[in-house]
């Protein structure tokens, strides 16, 4: 550990005059809570003391974790955001280099400090972010395993929080109706105070072990509306543990306009055209998130919608949760579904870079922990500086690299001679032309990847963190043996690659 410098004992002993201030005057505010809030505003180390020292080890710390070694290849900006922009389109060009210098050789085991990193101001439309969502017009019913809960491998909890919080440790006012099975009541004791602990107002029980996987699901709809806050809920929605809402404030203002007096049943379709054909229905699929409004609700609460044959099959046939639920809804009511692309099922194998760099402005996301790879609960921390529209919007620059925000920074060495506006077709969908067949109706045309050619060079995020009011800093990854960004012969690059960005008002 390196000795404390004079500066820092200064600041301590003028931290410890300032609470015993506080504590003689006004001694019955000195609480725990005031505590820490104080730390938080006064920036003590190891919260968010965010010194050159701090950023160096917070850099280490991450690559450590990503299993990359000291030496590394590095460049940093600063981002100084205007929220004046009109819009928010999906892709904005910048008359000015992203790399105002080149990369530099760094051996962070001998630094002290990282090289401060020049300025750039980006315009972006005024959004809210998501500590200004009043999300109580909402309730959210979700069916899991006690096992997969309590994975910290795969937990929801952490992009739970993102969403069904104000990303400061209280509730957004949403409810959680979480039916976990396989649960003792213990492990409903826990789960229910690891929630309270983040923040978020959960009502936590045990799945009717009678029922299979289908019967869950669907029976989340009756514990929504027998929920004890049910007349202050307008929208009761159903979601996967892998489901994220990155736009709380945006999906808010959405069903706004959907009159939660009438029935509504609103979702979204596969991406997959070809697997919609073989279905033969137009259903709404759960990962997307499927909203539906009281009186829907309310009738099919009363509906058999799990009522089964001699045989134990389901009358409604159906094997899966959501596909029930639309056979029950088809069956008993006159409601239909109303479509809402900017929900995503993300049917989408292998690497998700098109889907995340195309300038997408989603209301969900879904499969980010198994059919592809994303952090959403690390990458949605920039909406706590420039707001929820800027979360994944692009930015062009002039020496060819495109921001996707909070996914990727890419490089295109021999120039953009293509149009950004088509999605590329990353995906392991069969071959090209079955991906663009089966992705068009929702994507438009795809455009050929990039991937192996060496005309893109990509780092991928690995990490963010808030370290102070709008302030947040990431982390992009380019690893020097990642073959997706070599071409035919190329030989990889002696060192990893480091691009840190820094967001700031």
């Amino acid at each position: 550990m390196l000795p404390r410098k004079p500066f820092l004992r200064i600041r301590w002993i003028a931290v410890a005059l300032l609470l015993l201030g506080v504590a003689f005057f006004h001694p019955s505010t000195l609480t725990a809570t005031s505590l820490l809030a104080a730390q938080s505003r006064i920036n003590l180390p190891g919260v968010l003391d965010v010194g050159v020292n701090e950023e160096l080890a917070y850099l280490k710390k991450v690559l450590g974790r990503e299993g990359v070694e000291p030496r590394i290849s590095y460049a940093a900006r600063t981002i100084h955001y205007i929220a004046d922009a009109p819009d928010r389109p999906s892709l904005t060009k910048i008359d000015e280099k992203l790399l105002a210098e080149p990369f530099r050789d760094l051996q962070l085991s001998k630094l002290t400090s990282l090289p401060q990193p020049s300025e750039l101001e980006l315009h972006v439309k005024r959004s809210s972010r998501p500590e200004q969502a009043d999300a109580s017009a909402l309730i959210f019913g979700c069916s899991t395993t006690y096992a997969r809960f309590n994975d910290e491998n795969i937990t929801p909890v952490y992009e739970w929080a993102r969403w069904l919080t104000d990303v400061n440790g209280k509730s957004n006012g949403a409810e959680l109706v979480l039916s976990l099975y396989e649960a003792s009541q213990e492990n409903i004791n826990q789960a229910a105070k690891r929630l309270s602990s983040m923040g978020i107002s959960a009502t936590v029980l045990a799945s009717n072990p009678m029922l299979d996987m289908p019967g869950r699901y669907v029976s989340l709809v009756e514990l929504l509306y027998n929920h004890r806050t049910r007349d202050s809920r307008n929208y009761f929605v159903l979601v996967d543990d892998d489901t994220f809402f990155p736009a709380m404030s945006n999906l808010i203002e959405t069903l706004s306009h959907y009159d939660p007096e009438k029935p509504y049943y609103i979702g979204s379709f596969t991406e997959r055209a070809r697997w919609l054909l073989e279905q033969e229905v137009p259903y709404a699929f759960g990962g997307a998130g499927i909203i539906m409004t009281t009186p829907l609700v309310k009738q099919i609460s009363r509906l058999p919608c799990l009522q089964k044959d001699e045989n134990g099959t389901y009358v409604l046939d159906s094997d899966e949760g959501d596909r029930l639920l639309y056979n029950c809804i088809h069956e008993y009511t006159d409601t239909s579904v109303t479509y809402l692309p900017a929900l995503h099922q993300e049917d989408q194998y292998g690497d998700g870079s098109g889907f995340y760099e195309s300038g997408t402005r989603p209301l969900s996301l879904h499969h980010f922990k198994s059919w592809h790879t994303f952090i959403p609960g690390k990458a949605h921390i920039v909406a706590d500086a420039c707001g929820e529209d800027c979360f994944l919007q692009r930015f062009q620059f002039k020496d060819d690299f495109i921001l996707s925000n909070a996914y990727s920074v890419a490089q295109y060495p021999k120039g953009i001679d293509f149009d950004p506006l088509q999605m590329e077709g990353t995906f392991d969908i069969g071959g090209e032309e079955e991906m663009a067949i089966t992705l068009a109706y929702v994507f438009g045309g795809i455009r050929k990847t990039l991937t192996g050619t060496g005309k893109k060079k990509s780092w991928i995020l690995v990490d963010s963190r808030r370290e102070g009011p709008g302030k947040v800093k990431q982390i992009y990854l380019k690893r020097k043996d990642d073959k997706r960004w070599l071409g035919e012969d190329e030989e990889p690059p002696p060192t990893n690659s480091v691009f840190v960005l820094t967001w700031v008002p």
